[in-house]
């Protein structure tokens, strides 16, 4: 359909119902784009098996893709309808009036994926960005990169570049709904966006960011007051913060959007150009606060993401068996000192070797660790007990899984043992049988739990013995949770959130969360009501849980705001 032109007069308030209108669009397209992926990934199979999949799996695979498809054209529509909506309030019917929507042009669904890609930072840190705030970046992808400060530096000034080059193209998807042909738009949109505008936006974008920092700080200053004050609920006030700041999220995504789609556009003489904004009433500036604070206090509650009641204090588990520094990870060295923690848990990871045994190690490539470019699943277990392991100074030798709970028995240490599989015994059950002749009694016997990313492998073990607690590893939240008669799910603590939480409690299963290493998020995790959390800090995390369990909520609320996993 042509693009028509607003009324030529402004009606009196009309830009006043501007944030109104994006706002509830935000909220709405991001809860749909957000149900449809959730029913898509419920309906997508396991891709094992594929050549004896029925029927059934085939179906559910195209309506699952047909769901993806879904959300990505109307992301493609909406792109284009935000242009439509804010060329119709700045410009009068000359330049833009022949726009109309192109539904499958290429052109446009490779800018629109430009701008998915150029919006993905923004809605890491909290923007309510449409159809960018699904995708979510877990820390353990992050943390590999904190550390390394030039690797920091060379990532902000490529991301720098790309938006600069984001904002000189800015105008080549409404020059396209205009009729121009894609490198024609392309020409159009570099000649006509100015450098001036350009830093103009990016001016806007740092304003906009460090407005957003000075009221984080605010919103922490005030909860860590409120924890020390014994006649206010921490939990409520937190709660009530979590939906201000909400709010105030999508008002800073509003002007965001405000600016990219409607300032970019240079003001020439036969534009509308109002010289004098018109004065916003009390009433309408009072009825844009209100609707904003709605729109956050929405979001919280479809997103279930308020902080629970408590109703549990979480288990602790050593992650690869280390309290910080204090040895190889997975070695003897590290169980031994580790013990003294007195963890709930040691948690490990053993691989399958060439010989039919079990070796404690991380890393199928033990290239990083001991030097030789070996695979476990190739190599003896008795060549792989002579090689070194080296690890931040520290030295140990590789044992067997044997070895290890033997020292950990004699400990009255509990044991989390992670099946590692490669990809050749992924469909097999030798590995299966050959770990429950050896190991499964003695396991059972000592009250050890089992878990690992292979579901097959965890869903064999239960069959054959069902009363070994057994767990599936889900390396990202997608709140579709992989069904069976597992006992627990371990799940990437920062992707976590609390509905997902509730999800699993209601299936009366257990929920642990890994790896947690900062305080802040485990103080996060401490009030999240997960059943156990998996770090390489045992005692640090010890030391948290045993403080007053008031005190975590402004650590907690901090997390949420530097790290918001909200989806909508």
């Amino acid at each position: 359909m042509p693009f028509r032109q607003a009324h030529k007069r402004k009606i009196p308030g009309s830009m006043d119902m501007t944030i109104i209108v994006i706002l509830v669009f935000l909220l709405v397209f991001n809860w749909l784009a957000n149900f449809l992926f959730q029913f898509a990934n419920q309906l997508m199979p396991q891709i094992d098996h594929i050549l004896s999949w029925p029927l059934s799996n085939w179906l559910n695979l195209f309506l699952g893709l047909a769901c993806y498809i879904l959300i990505w054209l109307a992301f493609v529509w909406s792109i284009q309808l935000f242009f439509f909506y804010f060329l119709a309030i700045k410009h009068r019917n000359t330049r833009w009036s022949g726009m109309r929507l192109r539904y499958f042009h290429p052109g446009l669904h490779m800018m629109c994926l430009w701008l998915l890609l150029a919006a993905l930072p923004l809605a890491n840190i909290g923007y309510k960005l449409p159809l960018a705030t699904l995708i979510k970046l877990p820390d353990f992808i992050i943390q590999p990169f904190a550390g390394n400060i030039f690797l920091i530096a060379a990532i902000l000034l490529g991301l720098i570049c790309f938006w600069l080059f984001t904002i000189k193209f800015l105008q080549v998807i409404p020059a396209v709904m205009s009729g121009q042909s894609f490198f024609q738009a392309l020409r159009y949109s570099w000649k006509e966006m100015p450098t001036k505008k350009i830093l103009h936006l990016c001016l806007i974008l740092f304003i906009n960011v460090i407005v957003l920092s000075v009221i984080t700080g605010i919103v922490f200053a005030v909860q860590t007051l409120v924890d020390h004050l014994v006649f206010l609920s921490a939990r409520l006030f937190a709660n009530s913060l979590m939906i201000l700041f909400t709010a105030i999220l999508y008002a800073a995504t509003y002007e965001l959007l405000k600016n990219i789609f409607k300032q970019s556009f240079p003001v020439e003489n036969h534009f509308l150009y109002q010289k004098r904004r018109p004065r916003i009433s009390f009433q309408q500036a009072a009825a844009a606060v209100l609707a904003t604070v709605a729109v956050g206090a929405a979001s919280c509650l479809l997103a279930d993401n308020f902080f629970p009641r408590l109703d549990r204090i979480p288990l602790v588990i050593s992650h690869k068996g280390s309290n910080g520094n204090n040895g190889v990870p997975n070695s003897l060295q590290s169980l031994v000192s580790t013990v003294r923690v007195k963890p709930d848990y040691i948690e490990l990871d053993v691989h399958y070797t060439k010989d039919h045994q079990f070796v404690v190690v991380h890393d199928d490539n033990l290239k990083t660790l001991t030097g030789h470019k070996l695979q476990a699943e190739h190599v003896t277990l008795k060549r792989l007990k002579r090689l070194t392991m080296t690890y931040r100074g520290h030295k140990a030798k590789m044992v067997s899984l044997r070895e290890y709970m033997n020292r950990a028995q004699d400990h009255q240490q509990k044991l989390l043992v992670e099946i590692k599989t490669p990809p050749m015994v992924q469909q097999s059950s030798t590995l299966t049988k050959t770990f429950l002749r050896q190991y499964g009694s003695a396991l059972l016997r000592h009250g050890d739990l089992l878990h690992s990313l292979n579901q097959n492998v965890m869903r064999q073990i239960h069959t054959k013995q069902p009363r070994l607690k057994v767990g599936f590893i889900v390396s990202y939240n997608t709140e579709s949770l992989p069904g069976g008669d597992n006992n627990f799910y371990t799940t990437e603590y920062s992707t976590l959130n609390n509905m997902l939480v509730k999800k699993i409690h209601r299936q009366h299963k257990r929920i642990f969360a890994w790896t947690a290493n900062d305080r802040q998020a485990m103080q996060w995790l401490s009030v999240m009501n997960v059943d156990s959390i998996i770090t390489d800090y045992p005692q640090r995390l010890k030391s948290i849980l045993a403080a007053p369990r008031r005190l975590s909520y402004n650590q907690a609320l901090l997390r949420y705001m530097l790290t918001i996993r909200q989806v909508y």
